[in-house]
């Protein structure tokens, strides 16, 4: 088969391509130690957003809007959640009235709400094993977190006995500053 005349020869597009591809010898020393650092920061990204510890904004199932900040953190081996902030200025002060035990009229901040949460061996992205306290009913149910969106949401579900009978919401990371 003849190159069409308009078309250039291999010859030529391998020649052209050599000369695009060479290298100085600073470019060169440069490329490995610029790929391993980008590979250790897109890590460290990674990392940083596959674990629950961090603050997370609660959304109301009904109405959509941020209600409050929980924190969780690692406490041991298992994970701890407490309310650090109320959105919504009149509702600063409540307290858990229907709670039971030390817990009654507990202030809403401060309140330790997760509790309990290691990670599930065969779910990745999933912890669970604990309780979360629901603090305007006083109830405590198990729970089950999943991270999505890499990690900027999480699945909070509340359940009695098995996680199909249960309550799923959505928390948003709040972004670190």
């Amino acid at each position: 088969m003849h190159p069409t005349p308009h078309a250039p020869s291999d010859a030529a597009q391998v020649s052209a391509t050599r000369g695009s591809l060479r290298s100085t010898p600073v470019s060169a020393a440069w490329r490995p130690l610029s790929a391993a650092l980008l590979l250790l920061g897109s890590l460290g990204a990674a990392w940083a957003q596959s674990t629950p510890a961090g603050e997370w904004q609660t959304i109301d199932d009904h109405s959509g809007k941020a209600v409050s900040h929980v924190v969780v953190k690692e406490v041991g081996k298992a994970l701890q959640g407490s309310i650090t902030r109320i959105i919504d200025p009149n509702k600063v002060n409540l307290k858990c009235e229907a709670c039971e035990g030390p817990l009654r009229d507990a202030p809403f901040i401060g309140l330790t709400i997760i509790q309990g949460v290691g990670t599930a061996p065969t779910e990745p992205l999933t912890w669970e094993g604990g309780h979360i306290l629901d603090p305007k009913s006083g109830r405590s149910y198990r729970v089950r977190l999943r991270l999505k969106d890499e990690g900027q949401t999480m699945e909070v579900r509340g359940y009695f006995g098995s996680p199909y009978f249960g309550r799923t919401q959505t928390w948003r990371r709040v972004p670190a500053s």
